[in-house]
């Protein structure tokens, strides 16, 4: 376990033009490898970015069978292998009758995993109850260089799904996201905390731009074990932030604050 490059992206996207939003996540890999002396390792990029997240009722006209050689996969796996890099991304999935709010992380290989967004909101501007079904379960992703866990937006508010995804050995955990302005000091101050809890690196991709009454100013970030921010993004900013994760600190950060020995379930 050594260290890995991590890139997050953040750029407006066209609501529902899948084709589009590859070019635009090509041209922030592309400048993601321009800012980094290494090869970027993982590429994050937010909730729903590749199909726009307000979308609504047209959400079933872009989503995908996963794994599949759909359109925004297929997009996808061409990136990973062009530019030899991993990728996360957030992407409606369709599983039998049912859509969900997913995140699929796909190799230069091939088809990693994927994971569906287990606490969907339903409150002020947010009616995802009303179009997606609710996952089931924390998912962790074996890489190369690392384990990496992965929530989806609202998810942060609850606990669990972090020491789920703590106790299942992740290093890091990424939450992708569609926090609209009104919801983001309530993030920022979660994010750290969420770190500081679970002694892993968070990592944070939140979309930008406006997509009908919602606005979104990204500030994506990477926080420490110990809640300290890493790497930022500016608001409403177009860009890629790249950062280096020393994963063997972990153990350092993990004997002097042990949270995650202490909160193994009892027997």
């Amino acid at each position: 376990m050594g260290f890995m490059h991590l890139a997050i992206g953040q750029a407006p996207i066209i609501l529902g033009d899948v084709s589009k939003n590859l070019e635009i996540m090509e041209k922030m890999i592309i400048e993601a490898q321009d800012k980094s002396d290494s090869n970027i390792d993982l590429i994050v990029f937010p909730e729903l970015f590749i199909t726009g997240y307000n979308l609504r009722d047209n959400y079933s006209v872009i989503a995908e069978k996963i794994p599949s050689s759909a359109m925004a996969q297929s997009g996808i796996l061409e990136l990973a292998k062009k530019f030899k890099t991993y990728i996360l991304t957030g992407i409606v999935e369709r599983a039998g009758k049912s859509l969900f709010n997913s995140a699929i992380m796909v190799g230069p290989e091939g088809y990693i995993g994927h994971y569906q967004k287990r606490f969907l909101p339903n409150f002020g501007p947010f009616e995802e109850k009303m179009y997606f079904g609710e996952g089931k379960k924390s998912t962790v992703f074996d890489t190369p260089f690392g384990k990496i866990g992965v929530q989806i937006c609202y998810d942060l508010f609850f606990p669990e799904t972090s020491m789920d995804l703590a106790h299942d050995s992740a290093d890091l955990i990424v939450n992708l996201a569609a926090s609209p302005t009104t919801s983001r000091p309530l993030f920022h101050r979660m994010l750290p905390a969420r770190a500081i809890e679970t002694t892993c690196f968070y990592a944070y991709s939140n979309n930008i731009g406006t997509q009908g009454s919602l606005t979104f100013a990204g500030e994506s970030l990477v926080v420490n074990p110990r809640g300290k921010i890493i790497a930022e993004m500016p608001s409403f900013e177009e860009g890629v932030i790249v950062c280096e994760l020393k994963f063997e600190d972990l153990e350092r950060f993990r004997e002097a604050r042990p949270v995650l020995r202490d909160s193994k379930k009892k027997e």
